[in-house]
């Protein structure tokens, strides 16, 4: 009993740990999926920035979930390409072990698609 009782709290830290890792992980996973999504959608014939724009906040809310009104989500169009930015502040379980969030970004480049005549 008593080496059980000076080992769970060591256990109990560790366990914690690598469910924070898991969650960043998927936060991060999400994230580079809403901004290759947005850029999909974007970069498709008629598509539009606004559009890949609103496809990356859809994702990153029903992945995230109340979590993802934090990320900043950018589409620009650059002529050739579209690009979304996704970034924000993921909040960690235990804030007092250092910093209160961790920082989460993402970036997707697509060619536009479309008829283009030249060689």
């Amino acid at each position: 009993m008593v080496e059980f009782a000076l080992v769970l709290p060591i256990l109990l830290l560790v366990l914690v740990g690598v469910v924070q890792f898991a969650l960043v992980h998927h936060a991060q996973n999400v994230t580079t999926t809403a901004a290759q999504e947005g850029a999909r959608l974007a970069a498709v014939e008629g598509g539009d920035a606004a559009a890949g724009e609103a496809r990356a906040r859809d994702v990153l809310r029903s992945g995230l979930g109340s979590t993802a009104e934090s990320f900043e989500v950018t589409a620009s169009d650059t002529g050739e390409t579209v690009v979304v930015d996704a970034a924000g502040a993921y909040p960690l379980i235990f804030p007092w072990l250092g910093s209160r969030t961790v920082s989460i970004d993402a970036s997707a480049t697509m060619r536009k698609e479309g008829f283009r005549s030249g060689p």
